[in-house]
């Protein structure tokens, strides 16, 4: 026991190892990243010259890879508040054609020669319409980039203090989620509009595992091989959903058996011209058991009961910036993460258990700086 411990704190300490290798990667490339940055901002205003070009996402929480993609928020003016700004941009005004925001800036981007055209990608059937496209360069020096554009159901940089307040109560959560994202993208399931799970997702999946620790356990290297072995063994997704903010997991039948009772009431009150009444009066009373807090209920009922989403969805991952919005609606895919989680438990453990038995420990090593990691991050599994 003591003898696997130990090979657990050097499963850690490759893990701090990874993020630090990543970190000087990221920060070697950061100059083409700037100019990406200010070749976003050019475009854009020149369309809108009053816009804002904001950054989100995994590049301004630091949680970025180099295969991350580059998150862009464009802020529209209001334009009756703002003063009028010194020259008409090319879309505004008169000459405005009828087009969507999104199809506009994909128009000017594709006249840009620093863009790959070919990349140029508008996924509008998503609840935040995204324009995805690549920069022209060499391919170890491509660059991956979503543009969207604010509003009230986008919470992307509302999200960037939310995940710095996680990380300042659980540090531990980083080096895990970035192992995770590096094993999930090698198996391209770390998108969320091809069935995977996105980078926000797979955030609150492990900060909701380490909220059940107990706070002295901070040895990441275990906490990521529990993590593997419950998402890939032992969570089941179409019946157990999470709550980050109520830091519960919670029965996805009983939230939508709670959720469907307050839309018959609030159909009864309004068929018999009254208030509304109280799903627990027409049951009698009490509380659904096992779901999430109340508060977080009150905000349940505000969402379409013909979405279901607490029982058709195939992974139910509730958004603490938006209580009853489903941020794994789109993982139609998440049993083959499970899949993958487990295969990668598997391959760790017994990695661990070989190590322990090995008489020579250059034989594990060969050379390779992260021994136990690549028994995971190198599986050659991938799902197309």
């Amino acid at each position: 026991d003591g003898a696997f411990h130990g090979l657990r704190g050097r499963l850690s300490l490759e893990m701090i190892q990874f993020v630090e290798a990543t970190r000087a990667q990221v920060v070697g490339s950061e100059e083409r990243r700037q100019t990406t940055i200010s070749r976003v901002r050019k475009a854009v205003e020149s369309l809108w010259p009053r816009a804002q070009v904001k950054m989100y996402g995994s590049y301004e929480t630091d949680f970025y890879l180099p295969s991350s993609d580059m998150d862009f928020v464009i802020c529209l003016p209001a334009v009756h508040k703002n003063p009028a700004a010194a020259r008409a941009g090319d879309l505004e005004g008169r000459n405005a054609i009828n087009e969507t925001w999104q199809q506009n800036l994909a128009r000017k981007l594709r006249s840009e020669s620093w863009v790959d055209i070919r990349s140029i990608k508008i996924i509008e059937r998503t609840l935040i319409p995204v324009i995805k496209l690549c920069t022209k360069d060499r391919r170890d020096q491509v660059l991956h980039l979503d543009i969207s554009f604010d509003g009230p159901q986008h919470n992307g940089l509302a999200s960037v203090g939310l995940v710095h307040h996680i990380i300042e109560e659980f540090p531990v959560v980083k080096p895990i989620v970035l192992v995770m994202k590096q094993f999930l993208y090698n198996r391209g399931l770390l998108t969320a509009y091809t069935g995977g799970v996105s980078s926000y997702c797979l955030l609150l999946m492990v900060t909701r595992f380490v909220q059940e620790q107990p706070p002295s356990w901070g040895d990441c290297g275990s906490l990521l091989m529990g993590f593997l072995d419950f998402v890939g063994n032992n969570f089941d997704p179409r019946n157990t959903g999470l709550n980050v903010l109520g830091r519960c997991y919670f029965s996805r039948l009983n939230v939508a058996l709670h959720h469907e009772q307050q839309q018959q009431a609030a159909r009864w009150a309004t068929r018999t011209g009254g208030e509304p009444v109280a799903a627990a009066q027409l049951r009698g009373g009490g509380t659904p058991g096992g779901a999430a807090p109340a508060a977080a209920y009150a905000a349940h009922a505000a969402y379409p009961v013909h979405n279901k989403p607490y029982t058709f969805d195939p992974l139910f991952v509730e958004d603490p910036l938006c209580p009853g919005n489903n941020v794994g609606r789109n993982s139609f895919r998440i049993f083959q993460v499970k899949r993958s989680m487990a295969d990668a438990h598997r391959a760790l453990k017994a990695s661990l258990e070989w190590d322990i038995s090995s008489t020579n420990i250059d034989d594990f090593y060969e050379g390779c700086a992260y021994p136990l990691l690549k028994c995971m991050l190198q599986n050659e599994d991938v799902f197309p």
